[in-house]
């Protein structure tokens, strides 16, 4: 009877068994996405009569630290950088620095912390003590945009609190370098958005400066972007939205102040390459546009072109196969340079497909163009353009022998020839009809060209209106912008004037205005040793739909 109930406690055994096994593994639930939770802090947040060198944060959970000297920050800022690191499931702080009395500091950690096993980020985290018998209770909090595009810059911007004095001081450093510029009593950053906030400072009145710190030193850089507000801002008092210690706040009083940032301009113009691009040619770039170059060549004839935005000079030799060269190049824009380049070319297992010296500059002409020739190299002058091209109207095959004009550059024939909208033609273009400063013919093109139609357009007129409030008046530019924000034409304008984009390809656009203050027809940066702020950017409220065979017509409230 005993051996029987073993028996049958086994077979229950192997069938509880082959029951566990048919229903497999646990899945582990579903993955973790939430950031890490801080637990407690040693000493305590907001800790009075701080005496320590160091502080320790705990999480609910294992943490790595995230390119901690950037994504910390420390304010006031302090001479010597703490020292972070993971210990247990927390973070210990080693401070370095000599403390200041009667003083709030707070570090922030700005995408900072992450989980061990997922990466996920904690967004932020302020901790708070006071070296005095009080927490300092006030913030001041703004928004910084790229002047031009009303955008956040994609750098990091670092944003000061300067005091009347250190403001003053920070000025005359700019113009005299025995003056040593002051460290910020406050320093914070932007998020992604722009914005940024100094949360426990002292009452009182602050300048607001944000900068492109590159090299991390609190000092401005020549080149680095930069935002300055006129006047001071005053602090105003916090108040806490969120039980736990992070840096969702609100203020009372007026909406953040904005800061507008600009790259400054170049202090000096310069040449910033010169080199053969092949032999017989060389390109010249420079820092800022050229106005009117003049450029010396001994005793090797030459001929040059400058592009369209000033900066790229190309020059010919009219000798073909010329491989060295002594220039001498000035402009009054700041240059005065002597050149000395030889061509070295590079050796190649192949040997490059050459490129095609002539070409037309469209597969479909829009009806409102003009159809060209267009020639990389320049074409020897006084050349006869008569019969020069040949085009046939597909429709009914007639055949039209045309004339092509070069225009002053020689760089470009215009093709003499009435097309019609909507119609189709065969255009030919007979080999070596043109020669260029090399005795090179052109090449022989055989292309078809199918011309648009106005219908296929549409048409934005913009009444550019003056702000009453601020009686807004003089010159502006209004730009047209596509949709990653490259500028497709532009009008200079004054206040009060109908601007007129014809014939535009259906798509979505952007307007801008540019109160172009200093009537140059450009936008003009900012200047922080001057204390000058860049020119005015307005983007019109609504993007619009331009499509075919349309035409808007909006008001344009222009208002700095």
């Amino acid at each position: 009877m005993r051996q029987k109930n073993i028996s049958t406690i086994v077979l229950l055994a192997f069938a509880l068994l082959a029951g566990c096994a048919k229903q497999g593994m646990p899945s582990g639930g579903p993955k973790d996405v939430a950031p890490p939770v801080q637990k407690r802090t040693t000493p305590e947040n907001r800790t009075l009569a701080f005496d320590g060198k160091e502080f320790y944060i705990e999480f609910d959970e294992y943490v790595v630290l995230k390119d901690a000297e950037n994504n910390i920050l420390v304010s006031p800022p302090m001479k010597q950088k703490p020292e972070y690191k993971t210990k247990g499931r927390g973070i210990q702080v080693r401070i370095n620095d000599t403390l200041q009395p009667n003083t709030t500091y707070v570090f922030q950690f700005k995408d900072a912390i992450a989980d061990y096993n997922e990466g996920n980020l904690l967004p932020s985290l302020e901790y708070v003590f006071s070296t005095g018998s009080y927490i300092d209770s006030m913030t001041v909090s703004g928004r910084a945009t790229d002047a031009l595009t009303g955008e956040p810059r994609e750098e990091a911007m670092s944003v000061w609190l300067l005091t009347a004095e250190q403001r003053q001081t920070l000025l005359r450093s700019m113009n005299d370098t025995s003056v040593k510029a002051p460290t910020p009593t406050y320093a914070t950053r932007c998020d992604k958005h722009g914005a940024f906030s100094f949360n426990y400072i002292r009452p009182g009145e602050y300048y607001i400066v944000a900068l492109a710190d590159e090299d991390k030193n609190l000092q401005i850089g020549p080149s680095e972007a930069i935002g300055f507000a006129d006047a001071p801002t005053a602090s105003r008092p916090m108040t806490d939205t969120a039980a736990t210690d992070t840096a969702h706040r609100t203020h009372k009083g007026p909406a953040p102040i904005g800061i507008r940032l600009f790259k400054p301009e170049s202090e000096k113009q310069r040449i910033t390459g010169s080199n053969f691009v092949a032999a017989g040619k060389v390109r010249i770039t420079t820092q800022l546009p050229m106005t009117s170059p003049t450029i010396g060549s001994g005793t090797e004839p030459t001929i040059w072109r400058l592009n369209e935005h000033g900066d790229t000079l190309t020059l010919w030799t009219l000798r073909e196969k010329c491989d060295s060269l002594q220039l001498t190049v000035s402009d009054p824009s700041g240059i005065q340079d002597t050149l000395r380049l030889r061509w070295r070319p590079k050796k190649s297992a192949s040997t490059p497909a050459a490129q095609p010296n002539t070409k037309l500059n469209f597969s479909k002409l829009p009806y409102f163009d003009t159809l060209a020739l267009l020639f990389t190299t320049p074409l020897a002058s006084g050349q006869a353009a008569d019969s020069a091209v040949t085009i046939t109207t597909l429709k009914d095959s007639t055949v039209t022998v045309c004339t092509a004009y070069p225009d002053s550059t020689l760089m470009r024939a215009r093709i003499d020839f009435a097309f019609k909208q909507g119609e189709k033609y065969a255009v030919t273009v007979d080999k070596g009809v043109f020669k260029n400063i090399h005795n090179q013919g052109n090449d022989s093109i055989r292309a078809t060209i199918e011309v648009s139609k106005a219908e296929d357009y549409g048409n934005l007129r913009l009444l550019l209106a003056p702000d009453t409030a601020s009686e807004t008046a003089g010159s502006v530019i209004v730009e047209l912008l596509d949709e990653k924000g490259t500028v497709v034409k532009r009008h200079k304008a004054n206040i009060g004037d109908k601007v007129e984009f014809a014939n535009l390809k259906p798509a979505k656009y952007k307007v801008r205005a540019i109160v172009d203050t200093d009537n140059d027809g450009e936008w003009t940066p900012g200047d922080f040793a001057s204390q000058r702020q860049p020119e005015p950017s307005i983007y019109y409220p609504k993007t619009l739909d331009v499509r075919a065979n349309w035409d808007f017509e909006e008001r344009f409230i222009i208002s700095n």
